[in-house]
């Protein structure tokens, strides 16, 4: 059955693309209103003949299979949700107005009705539009396509104080309650160990670290968020996971350094405003690949990777990570493994941000210990058991992976490994010891501050030619059994992953990378689910046969070859 989906999806989207040439085609309200009428019904009668000749194309006689199984709602009946965002605004915002254009961004999508976006602003010298003041914090909600201050006079608040953060949070929860709740932190990230956060009215070597981050989220535990997000650089690492995982179904982070496009708001706040119920893995999806393809086309892109990671599997990736690296520890101090990959767009000058300067500057992923896990074992060891419990962990933690179609080595999450500093290694401790990270690891760690080889950098020449993207995976790692996947050493997501404890909701897909669908087990069924054409699939092993879900006709119909 390899590969017939994607025959069905194309289809789909044919008949989706006639619709809208269709659609172009017709005149506008000003024309005449029987002509427009003519013209309407016209294109109906072409659109129908065109999808029956499409769709027979792949499902021959719609006939209807007579099989008892319950078609899934993607996503929830959730009706409301609640985005915070922790708005730094640094220089980022006095020098090149990007919290703003953001902030526009968000207006534009029209949320604001059964969505609250609250936006707490701080920490620049200038802002550059919407009359928000660099004299005190304030908080902002997107109300009626407009941004309207809902608290003032707060004080020159310290967006690096965990206190800070927690307030925002109570207050969120306090006065805009919901049925699902986001957080994005925006502003610069310095890795896992320095954290997010600089504040251009407070001491330039200050950040809000990982540590401080689980202490206000502990401090609000009765709020669970379905997304944490970073629009900020280098934060996307099994460390940062390890401290969101109590309060989280998935964190959304970068490996790379973001060029100063950021995020990109407008369509998936559109979406969620449109259907607050959502699915969180789909959701997550659309907000990557809003930014990849940003990038991609827009000025002032550049490379860029962005990745949406189920935190649940934190700790047995980092229980798995300890593993392989004590088994592989002379290779790792031999050599350097983070990576000279350059920074780029979003910059800083001061303090322990000195590292920032320019688009041209000379500032690495190394300068922050920055390596990443999947590199890692395709370079040291891919065979002995531990690597390949690490992949299985990893592929399972990196639920979905989006990247500019530029190559630059990097998978999805990274580690933090000390090479040759000690001033590193002591901030390390104190962050880490602060999310519960065991004392023999951290001891560990200090091994790589006094290594032979930390001056000799790993060179990922090869890997970065020859790496072919998470589909290489599907076949050993993936449990996809529809497209041929072996499920040989695939992750055991346990017997409660899956839905959201209502009968026939479900938002724990899984994505195969090879076939690009969603799939999930239900009950024994395995469902597939393709959101480009919004079609539902399931797959009966026993008649190794895929069935496909109609909405209007509530039955599912074989899928021919």
């Amino acid at each position: 059955m390899l590969g017939f989906l994607k025959k069905a999806i194309i289809i789909v989207l044919a008949l989706l693309g006639v619709l809208f040439i269709l659609i172009m085609l017709m005149p506008d309200d000003e024309e005449d209103q029987e002509y427009q009428e003519a013209q309407e019904y016209q294109a109906e009668q072409v659109y129908e003949q065109t999808a029956n000749e499409v769709t027979s194309q792949y499902n021959g006689n719609q006939t209807s299979s007579a099989v008892d199984i319950e078609a899934l709602e993607v996503g929830t009946d959730a009706k409301s949700a609640t985005v915070m965002v922790y708005m730094n605004g640094s220089d980022l915002e006095s020098e090149a107005g990007e919290a703003t254009t953001d902030i526009s961004e968000m207006i534009s999508s029209g949320i604001g009705d059964d969505v609250n976006v609250i936006i707490q602003t701080m920490g620049t010298k200038e802002w550059q539009d919407y009359d928000i003041s660099s004299k005190t914090a304030q908080t902002y909600r997107i109300r009626n396509g407009k941004l309207e201050l809902i608290r003032d006079k707060l004080g020159q608040l310290d967006c690096t104080e965990a206190e800070t953060m927690s307030e925002f949070i109570r207050y969120c929860k306090g006065h805009y309650p919901a049925e699902r709740y986001f957080f994005i932190f925006w502003d610069h990230g310095g890795g896992p160990v320095y954290g997010f956060g600089y504040d251009e009215w407070i001491d330039e070597d200050e950040s809000l670290t990982i540590s401080e981050m689980a202490k206000a989220f502990a401090e609000n535990s009765d709020v669970h968020f379905d997304i944490i997000g970073m629009d900020c650089c280098i934060m996307a690492s099994v460390e940062t996971c390890y401290a969101l995982e109590p309060y989280c179904k998935y964190a959304l982070l970068s490996e790379d350094f973001e060029s100063g496009l950021g995020w990109s708001y407008k369509n998936w706040m559109k979406a969620l405003e449109e259907n607050p119920g959502i699915s969180t893995p789909l959701l997550g999806k659309y907000i990557i690949d809003d930014i990849i393809s940003d990038n991609e086309s827009s000025y002032g892109g550049d490379s860029a990777c962005m990745g949406l990671f189920n935190v649940s599997t934190s700790k047995d990736l980092f229980e798995a990570w300890k593993a392989y690296a004590y088994k592989n520890e002379s290779a790792l101090l031999k050599k350097n493994y983070s990576r000279n990959h350059k920074a780029k767009g979003r910059i800083r000058k001061k303090g322990f941000w000195d590292f920032w300067e320019s688009d041209e500057s000379s500032v690495t992923l190394s300068d922050y210990y920055i390596s990443d896990i999947l590199a890692l074992v395709e370079n040291i060891d891919n065979n002995s058991d531990e690597a390949k419990n690490l992949v299985s962990t990893l592929k399972a933690a990196v639920a979905y992976y989006g990247h500019t179609s530029d190559k630059n080595e990097l998978t999805g999450l990274a580690v933090s490994l000390p090479y040759g500093d000690s001033y590193f290694y002591d901030k390390l401790k104190n962050v880490y010891s602060g999310i519960g990270i065991d004392k023999e690891y951290i001891n560990w760690l200090g091994s790589f501050v006094s290594s032979d080889g930390y001056e000799d950098y790993y060179d990922y020449g090869g890997f970065e030619n020859d790496w072919g993207g998470w589909g290489s995976y599907e076949a050993d790692y993936g449990c996809n059994i529809s497209s041929g996947g072996s499920c040989q050493y695939s992750y055991d997501y346990g017997d409660d992953y899956h839905g959201y404890g209502e009968e026939d909701y479900a938002d724990d897909w899984i994505y195969d990378y090879e076939e690009e669908i969603w799939y999930l087990y239900e009950n024994g069924t395995l469902y597939l689910y393709d959101d480009e054409s919004n079609t539902m699939f399931y797959y009966d092993e026993e008649e190794d046969q895929i069935y496909y879900y109609d909405e209007d006709k509530d039955d599912w119909f074989e899928v021919e070859d």
